[in-house]
């Protein structure tokens, strides 16, 4: 009867509202537990996608799930929450300005996190019109596990967090959040870092775009602080099955503690950290661990950095240093790159690195000086502004070596020291100095050795500081070795022509060279001796003992051209046979050259002046053939006493030219001039003793002599070098 007395008006009223909230109330709940309502939820799967168990919406903008899983990706990185319950309301008079607000969401038992995925989904362009989401608050209580990539935190805790996000590409803001755990447990592929810490944190971020704070750059918008108290994990050497040494951590022992609080990207005067973790097992070496891993940071104008690591016999990493970085700015660019022009202070340590191919690069030494392997690396480094200063030093104790020096390949294993000095002109120079215990010399990367020896000492001296992407001055080197075994002295043939070769024997070799930035030879000594080397000479074949020095004056790497004036070879016990198929022995001869070039271009050529001592004349005279037919009294000149001699010499690929050849002593003279060239023997020669002189016409084995006026007929030819 109340309800019949009531206006008409009314009655019709509140049966629309009960008919309308009916309906919403059977559609609403039949949308969220019926698949219609993850169809319309994932309709772009790529992006974003969201499960439900049971759901429940008891008013409009009025939510409560069970079992819920959210999972989307953006960019390379792939992100999955979920949750056992989850309750929100959604404001309806936002939605008319296409505004998505939700006051207050609340959850519990929530995980989750994001790890880092091969395929990259690139956003479209930023658009005009899109959609703003606001989340002023999502309270999550029972907060039981994070992860990103194979960093996972698991515990219990609360977290608060608020956003606000503008669809198209439109700008993004993180509102004042927090996150609060009494217990928590951190895990790094699986092994525990950290146990029973108490954590607090909170941060925001200040509205933006992508394209106005990318990556890093978003850390100076943001405000935030953390507080970690509790206790970590100890460290453990050890090797695995495959014989491989793996570090690993073992709970308990460790501690860590943290005061921080940043604005803008910038962390505030007062803030500390510090982090201690045993060290157990055993290291490289085998031998056992022991101390402890020390790392401290304290903010005051500039932030002060104290890492330990206790030194002991085996290990990966011995270290102590001591660095402030200028400011308190933390790295938004170039990650770690940018903080380097900030630090100075005192590093010394001891590693061992799989690759120190880096450490020339370093220091700026030259790309033909090349390191290889893996090795330990001790370090005394003075940091002024992210540059080593001078005092500071490098050492690799053993390292494999390897320098191309005018197109010869040295490599071996030795030691290796960079030091960093003030010059005698007060510039800042870099010194290196290399020696090897063992090496070998070949011609080319892949050529067989043609030199070995244990005791090599290269320096180098690179003018300028180290630095990336600095150019530097010049750079010289000195390279010395002494007493290396020369299995085969063919490989000296490359010098050789066609008429003068060496047909085998073994010897030593020295060197004393200076050497520019570029590998080239500027000037110096190469020295080789040859004990019972045979040679070929015109046709002639020797045996003795063979002594070059060979003075370089200039290189030209470019031009292959090399100046040697000043060199000199000797030969000593040699034997050999006479055109008349005599055998000599004992015979000798020293060369020099005031004057000699070498030109490795397209010919190989040898050309220069020569000064000669030798034991007499024969060898000489022998060139011309046998000396049946020559005049008696020419025999007895090969017996008459040592000789001095000069002449200019040039050999190109087959042909050797002897010219300007002058020999005397106070009893005889000789002069001539002879070409050999394959089978092809041309020349002339003069002789003379007292009132007696004779001349020799040679062309191919034919001889024909001139008795009358010798000396007018040999002047008359012409001579074969200009």
């Amino acid at each position: 009867m109340f309800w019949n007395d009531r206006p008409r008006w009314l009655r019709r009223t509140v049966w629309t509202l009960l008919v309308a909230y009916g309906a919403y109330f059977l559609l609403g709940n039949l949308f969220l537990n019926t698949p219609l309502g993850p169809w319309a939820a994932n309709r772009k799967p790529e992006k974003f996608q969201a499960q439900w168990g049971r759901a429940l919406t008891l008013y409009p903008g009025h939510v409560i799930a069970r079992d819920v899983r959210l999972q989307g990706q953006v960019r390379k990185l792939s992100w999955d929450v979920q949750a056992q319950r989850v309750s929100g309301r959604l404001a309806l008079w936002p939605l008319l300005r296409k505004e998505v607000r939700v006051p207050s969401i609340a959850a519990t038992g929530v995980a989750g996190g994001a790890r880092h995925v091969a395929r990259n989904l690139e956003p479209p362009p930023p658009r005009e019109g899109g959609w703003t989401l606001l989340f002023d608050r999502i309270a999550a209580d029972h907060v039981l596990r994070g992860h990103f990539d194979e960093l996972v935190l698991e515990g219990d805790g609360q977290a608060v967090f608020g956003f606000s996000k503008q669809l198209r590409g439109g700008a993004m803001q993180i509102l004042p959040s927090s996150v609060h755990f009494d217990s928590v447990r951190l895990l790094a592929d699986g092994d525990e870092l950290l146990d029973g810490v108490r954590l607090d944190g909170s941060f925001s971020m200040k509205r933006h775009t992508r394209a106005q704070a990318p990556g890093m750059r978003k850390l100076a918008l943001t405000d935030g602080a953390l507080s970690i108290d509790g206790k970590g994990s100890s460290l453990r050497g050890y090797f695995d099955p495959q014989g491989k040494f793996r570090i690993t951590t073992t709970p308990g022992g460790g501690e860590l503690h943290a005061q921080l609080e940043m604005r803008d990207g910038v962390l505030q005067p007062g803030g500390t950290l510090s982090w201690t973790a045993p060290m157990h097992g055993v290291g490289v070496t085998g031998a056992p661990l022991g101390g402890a891993l020390q790392v401290q940071a304290s903010v005051d104008q500039d932030i002060a950095l104290r890492l330990q690591v206790p030194q002991r016999e085996g290990g990966i990493l011995d270290l102590d240093a001591e660095l402030r970085l200028q400011g308190r700015e933390l790295p938004t660019q170039d990650g770690l790159l940018s903080v380097l022009p900030r630090a100075s202070g005192h590093l010394v340590g001891h590693w061992h690195f799989p690759s120190l191919g880096w450490v020339t690069t370093m220091f700026n030494a030259p790309p033909w000086l090349r390191l290889d392997g893996s090795g330990d690396l001790i370090a005394d480094l003075r940091l002024d502004e992210g540059r080593p200063a001078p005092g500071s030093h490098i050492e690799l104790p053993q390292v494999a070596v390897a320098a191309t020096v005018m197109d010869n390949q040295i490599s071996g294993q030795g030691r290796v020291r960079a030091d960093l000095v003030t010059s005698a002109e007060g510039t800042l120079q870099t010194q290196l100095a290399v020696h090897l215990d063992g090496y070998s010399i070949a011609g080319g990367p892949a050529a067989a050795p043609y030199a070995k020896g244990t005791d090599l000492q290269l320096d180098l001296t690179v003018d300028g500081m180290p630095a990336r992407g600095e150019a530097l001055g010049a750079t010289t080197a000195h390279l010395r070795f002494a007493g290396a075994q020369v299995p085969d002295l063919r490989v000296y043939n490359r010098f050789l022509s066609e008429q003068m070769r060496i047909e085998g024997g073994s010897g030593t070799a020295s060197a004393d060279l200076k050497l520019d930035g570029s590998g080239g030879i500027g000037h110096g000594v190469v020295s080789v001796q040859g004990h019972g080397a045979r040679m070929s000479m015109g046709g002639h074949a020797l045996k003795g003992d063979v002594e070059l020095d060979a003075r370089l004056q200039r290189a030209d790497l470019q031009q292959r051209q090399f100046d040697l004036d000043g060199s000199q070879v000797r030969l000593h016990n040699v034997s050999f046979r006479n055109a008349d198929g005599q055998s000599r022995t004992g015979w000798w001869t020293k060369v020099d050259l005031p004057s000699a070039r070498i030109d490795l271009a397209a010919s190989s050529s040898v050309s220069g002046k020569v000064e000669v001592q030798a034991r007499d004349v024969g060898f000489l005279i022998d060139l011309f053939g046998s000396g049946r037919s020559y005049p008696r009294w020419m025999d007895r000149l090969v017996d008459s006493g040592q000789v001095q001699a000069r002449a200019r010499v040039h050999w190109q690929d087959e042909a050797l030219v002897l010219d300007r050849v002058h020999a005397s002593n106070d009893r005889y003279e000789v002069m001539a001039r002879l070409r050999l060239a394959g089978g092809e023997r041309k020349g002339q020669l003069f002789a003379r003793s007292g009132l007696l002189s004779a001349g020799v016409d040679l062309r191919n084995g034919q001889r024909e002599m001139h008795l009358i006026r010798a000396r007018e007929w040999f002047d008359a030819q012409p001579h074969l070098l200009q």
